[in-house]
């Protein structure tokens, strides 16, 4: 009889064991889904959070500075005997080849080769304008300055490296499209006795 209780103990023991074993091995496959379920909604949200989290700034950067405009009046072998325009930005008594930092637009002039002789018409400044900013913040080009220096001749309008002589009193247009060098002249030859003219800004000594 003893031997009989020991083995119904020991077959209780294998038993119990058996079903702890099993318990164990349930929570185990119960743990592997979870974990299987949790990778697959990190899946689905991961790409989300990370998409959510790229700005992409298309604004477009700053404009390019606007070039500036430079005019003057100068003259080679003699001075002019006065000189007038209607430009604010160069003054009266304006030094002789010095340049001036104007506005553009198209404005009248006049330079007398005596106190009976002129030339007149108009001159046209340019600015170049900046760039437009580039995207993602990338800014535009500047515009190149540009420069006009009007020689007042006796013999008549020329700008440097160009020479225009003028006989008769036909109206001439010089004009010019550079980077540096933009402009559009129109001059002619005048008189006092057939045409009256303006206050000099500008009058030899």
């Amino acid at each position: 009889m003893m031997l009989k209780l020991k083995v119904m103990k020991r077959a209780s023991n294998n038993f119990t064991k058996r079903k702890g074993a099993s318990s164990m091995s349930y929570k185990l496959n119960n743990k592997i889904k979870d974990m299987k379920h949790l990778k697959l909604i990190l899946a689905i949200i991961a790409p989300l959070f990370f998409t959510s989290c790229i700005v992409i700034d298309n604004t477009p950067g700053p404009n390019g500075r606007d070039g500036n405009a430079y005019f003057g009046v100068d003259y080679e072998h003699s001075a002019p005997y006065s000189y007038w325009d209607d430009n604010h930005s160069i003054p009266f008594n304006p030094i002789l080849g010095e340049y001036y930092h104007t506005h553009p637009g198209v404005y009248e002039f006049e330079y007398f080769i005596n106190p009976y002789d002129y030339y007149y018409g108009t001159y046209q400044v340019y600015i170049n304008w900046g760039g437009v900013g580039g995207p993602h913040g990338e800014p535009g080009y500047d515009g190149v300055d540009t420069y006009l220096m009007l020689i007042a001749d006796p013999n008549g309008y020329h700008e440097h490296g160009d020479s225009f002589k003028m006989s008769t009193n036909e109206p001439i247009v010089i004009e010019q499209k550079t980077e540096k060098y933009n402009y559009k002249i129109t001059i002619q030859k005048g008189n006092v006795n057939t045409r009256s003219a303006h206050a000099p800004k500008y009058l030899k000594n």
